[in-house]
Order: structure tokens, then C-alpha cells, then sequence
């Protein structure tokens, strides 16, 4: 494939690009608008921004759709259009700004690798399935069949033949009557066929939630056999049961059917993000509530401070790191394990600090330097401090939390 085949294949998209309807949205038409595109379901399309939002840039990709693809007209003799849902258009504000913070806050091959997924994959989808519009704007246009003039009605009385402006009588029987036993209803229009019942979808819905309790069972059985089914792989038991409805509802989008898959998906989605960004065994640390500790030593001080949930307040600022006379002049450090909570440690102004931060979803900060949304984190590498000298023995800190709030400062 060659970059002129790509070229015009991107400008090809760009000027058949769709309109968003106004009788099949639910925020903004533009999931609906890309399924009539390319003849496909438009809860396949809904799926994918769902997933796609749990990268990073689900919302951006939305709004960008809504302000690149035009509005239908509005039509005044058409049905009045569909009102957005106010909590959608809530859930995608909130969406959006997460995303923004997530793109420009966060590093840049955690979003562009998703963009670039997507960009792929709509561009695949277009050179399999771009054609679709142009056989829909090509095809013929079949003339309805002119109805003939309704007569006032069908009489049982037979008409006198031969009289000037009078009407034969039909010779032969029709289909209805073939022993020809009531001519005088012969002129009554034929009956219409029996209407055919509606096809019968298949059960999609739930034959994926039993295939998918079936798969997660049996993943539990085979952890348990092993040994590792424990709170840290609880996430992966959630994967296996979230690919079969993935699976499901590719399928169901194909065959119409399936729409109520999309409440398991959801939830079970929203739960395996958290098990992966807060993993539940930063949650087993040395008990809950409060831990408030001020050491003035380096001996007082402990290699670890661990909460499975609550607060830690770690106070070093008075911590005592001149070299002693026995001339180590090692590192101090210590470890910092947070599950859900609340981390705060203050450092001496002078120190010579390195500093490692990270937490699953949360905000992370020291001075200026600030990460937040999932997978925050902050690495400060030999921090010299206030006066701008190495002196004393260096400090070493290592926070590792879930879902919590880390802040380190100084003084």
C-alpha cells in the first residue's frame, strides 16, 4: 500500500464523512452516525467508546466526533428529535475532564498507543466497508405502482349487462371463490396474505452470562487447585468473565441482539479498571485508621510505614542525618505502603532527597511537581534542597499506594 492509497483514502473519509441523526442519539448521534456509515450496529460502536474511555481518551474522541461531524437538519415535518439524557451528559463532562487531565497530565505513550489503535481501526473499517455509502446513494429507486381509483364500495347486487356505462362482470372466478358459487362478489379485492411474524432473535444475552459464570468458575476452581487465587489475582478472574461478554457482545452487535449485556460489560469493566489501577493487595498493609510517627533519629525511624487503609502522616522534618562519628554515610530509607487513604510526609528542608511516588489512582505531589488520575506518579533523583549542597547522609523514599492522596513536602 502506498502513501498516495493512504492519502486518498484519509481524504475519502473526510468528505463522506456522516451526519449525526436526531432520531437514533443518545448524547450527541455520533456512535449512531458512524454505524449507518458503515452498516453496522451501533451498540458495536457505543462498546468501543465505552472501552475506549477506560484508556484515556474515550471522552476526547467523542467530543472530537461531535464537532467534526455536522448535524442533520433539522427536518420540520419529521419526528421531533430525541433529547439527550441530562446524567449522560453529565457522565461525559466528567469523562471528558478526567480525560483531559489524563493526556496532557500524564506521560505520552499512555494515550498515544490507544490513539493509534483507534485511528487503525477505523481506517480498516473504512477500506472494508466504505463503499457501503456509495451503494446506498446508488441504488435504483423503484416508482410505486399508480393505485387505481377506490370505488365507493362493493355491491351484492349484480348490474344489469349491456346498458350504456355499465361494467362487465369478471368471466373467470378469482382465487378466492374457484366453484364460482358467489359471482355477485366477484369484484371484491382479493385477500391480503397473513402477515409473517417477527424474526425471532436469538438468545444472545443469555447465553453469554451463562458461558461467562461458566468461564469464571472454572478459572476460580483452577486458581484455587493451584494455589493462586488470591485478593492480588482477583483482577484477572474479573478479565476471563469480562472477555466472554466482550465476546458476546461482538457477536450479539452482528446479530441485532445482545443490548442487554451492556450493564454486566459496564460494571464489570468500571471493577476490573479499579482491581488494575488500585490493586487489592496494596489494601493488606499492617492494619486501619490513623499512623502518625515523628522520628528524630534514623534509629527511631522504621524501613517501613504500612496501612491497608486510612492515613499516614510521617513527619522526617527534624530527622537528625548529620554523619555520625563512626563515618557512614550510607543512605537512609524507608518504604511507605498505602492502600486507601491518605499519605503526607514532610522531609527536612536541607536534605538530599530522592524520591519515588506512585499511586493507582489518586494525586501525587512534591514542591511543583504534581501526577494525578490513574497510574500517578512523581521521581525526584538527588533533590539537593534549600541551600543547594550535598550535606549529611541522603534520604530515600519509596511510596507506594492504591487509591490514595500523596503529598511530600518540606520543613
Amino acid at each position: 500500500m502506498s502513501r498516495t492509497d493512504v492519502g486518498e483514502t484519509l481524504r475519502e473519509m473526510w468528505e463522506t464523512r456522516p451526519s449525526r441523526p436526531r432520531d437514533d442519539r443518545q448524547v450527541a448521534g455520533v456512535a449512531a452516525a458512524i454505524a449507518r456509515r458503515y452498516d453496522i450496529d451501533p451498540v458495536l460502536v457505543r462498546v468501543g467508546f465505552v472501552v475506549a474511555a477506560f484508556s484515556g481518551i474515550g471522552a476526547a474522541l467523542y467530543i472530537a466526533g461531535w464537532i467534526l461531524l455536522p448535524d442533520t437538519p433539522v427536518d420540520p415535518a419529521g419526528p421531533r428529535p430525541n433529547r439527550p439524557r441530562t446524567w449522560l451528559v453529565v457522565a461525559l463532562a466528567i469523562a471528558a475532564a478526567v480525560t483531559m487531565g489524563s493526556v496532557f497530565g500524564g506521560n505520552g505513550p499512555d494515550w498515544i498507543l490507544p490513539l493509534l489503535a483507534v485511528a487503525g481501526l477505523l481506517y480498516l473499517l473504512h477500506r472494508s466497508r466504505g463503499d457501503r455509502h456509495a451503494r446506498a446513494a446508488e441504488a435504483p429507486t423503484v416508482a410505486a405502482p399508480m393505485a387505481a381509483p377506490m370505488a365507493a364500495g362493493p355491491s351484492l347486487v349484480k348490474e344489469p349487462t349491456g346498458a350504456a356505462g355499465s361494467t362487465e362482470p369478471p368471466v373467470n372466478p378469482p382465487a378466492w371463490d374457484p366453484l364460482g358459487a358467489a359471482p355477485f362478489a366477484w369484484d371484491l379485492p382479493e385477500p391480503s396474505p397473513p402477515a409473517e411474524p417477527p424474526p425471532r432473535r436469538l438468545p444472545v444475552t443469555p447465553v453469554t452470562l451463562g458461558l461467562a459464570l461458566i468461564a469464571g468458575s472454572a478459572t476460580a476452581v483452577i486458581m484455587m487447585v493451584s494455589g493462586t487465587l488470591t485478593l492480588a489475582n482477583v483482577a484477572v478472574l474479573c478479565g476471563v468473565v469480562l472477555t466472554v461478554l466482550g465476546a458476546g457482545l461482538v457477536v450479539g452487535a452482528f446479530l441485532r441482539s445482545g443490548r442487554g449485556l451492556i450493564p454486566f460489560a459496564l460494571l464489570l469493566s468500571a471493577l476490573t479498571w479499579t482491581l488494575v489501577a488500585a490493586p487489592v493487595d496494596r489494601w493488606q498493609g499492617d492494619g486501619y485508621g490513623e499512623l502518625v510517627a515523628a522520628p528524630a533519629t534514623v534509629g527511631a525511624m522504621q524501613t517501613s510505614y504500612e496501612r491497608g487503609a486510612g492515613e499516614i502522616d510521617l513527619d522526617l522534618s527534624k530527622l537528625d542525618l548529620a554523619v555520625q562519628p563512626d563515618g557512614n554515610t550510607n543512605p537512609v530509607r524507608t518504604r511507605i505502603s498505602m492502600g486507601a487513604g491518605d499519605v503526607t510526609v514532610r522531609v527536612p528542608p536541607t536534605a538530599d532527597l530522592t524520591l519515588t511516588a506512585r499511586a493507582g489512582f489518586g494525586d501525587v505531589r512534591f514542591g511543583d511537581q504534581e501526577d494525578g488520575g490513574p497510574d500517578a506518579h512523581v521521581q525526584v533523583i538527588d533533590d539537593l534542597g534549600t541551600d543547594g549542597v550535598r550535606s549529611g547522609r541522603a534520604l530515600v523514599i519509596d511510596i507506594d499506594a492504591g487509591l490514595a492522596d500523596v503529598e511530600v513536602r518540606r520543613g
